[in-house]
């Protein structure tokens, strides 16, 4: 497993190798054969295994494609709420996963940055308009917003997981801009 370096990731403590239970030490390692580190949010939430393993199950799960809503179209959802909370740290991860994801590092950073002028189509901006719309003004849902998803071809469990990775990212976002998490060294320069 890749050593930490010596810059502060978090402002809460850090949970030592040595201490990662068996299922963390799993998600420690496959993240570094995988990424060739190991996320800085993966150590930071290290400290309360538990509350680690709950969460990253909820949050892989949320993210795994299906049919009707790709794993990609999921990531644009997780970058446009994170991009709207201003975490600079899911930002930056997340950005990442939907460029590699997409296989275009123009079109990642265009809908991580600025998902309105990144030439989506109607269906893909109706998402993460709603995606937005739970993260700014969640007291303004209504029955109206599903029926626009359900005419662009969204069936009832997409929408109900669209709404559930908005609130996700939320929460992330959120516990994570408040414990001063930073995204790892490598996150920019991946997928370009």
């Amino acid at each position: 497993m890749q050593q930490m370096t010596d810059e502060r990731i978090s402002w809460f403590p850090i949970a030592p190798d040595g201490e990662l239970t068996d299922y963390q030490r799993q998600k420690f390692d496959t993240a570094a054969e995988r990424l060739g580190f190991v996320p800085n949010v993966f150590r930071a939430w290290g400290w309360r295994p538990k509350r680690f393993a709950m969460w990253r199950a909820h949050l892989e799960d949320l993210l795994e494609g299906s049919e009707t809503l790709t794993a990609a179209e999921r990531e644009m959802v997780a970058v446009a709420v994170s991009m709207t909370n201003g975490c600079l740290y899911c930002v930056t991860s997340h950005g990442w996963s939907l460029r590699h994801l997409l296989d275009d590092p123009v079109l990642g950073d265009r809908i991580t940055l600025d998902y309105r002028r990144a030439g989506l189509k109607p269906r893909h901006v109706a998402m993460l308009d709603y995606a937005v719309k739970i993260t700014k003004t969640p007291l303004e849902c209504e029955e109206g917003d599903v029926e626009r998803l359900r005419a662009h071809g969204f069936d009832d469990q997409d929408i109900w997981d669209i709404a559930e990775l908005a609130a996700m990212f939320n929460y992330t976002n959120r516990l994570v801009s408040a414990i001063g998490l930073i995204p790892n060294r490598e996150y920019p320069g991946m997928a370009r």
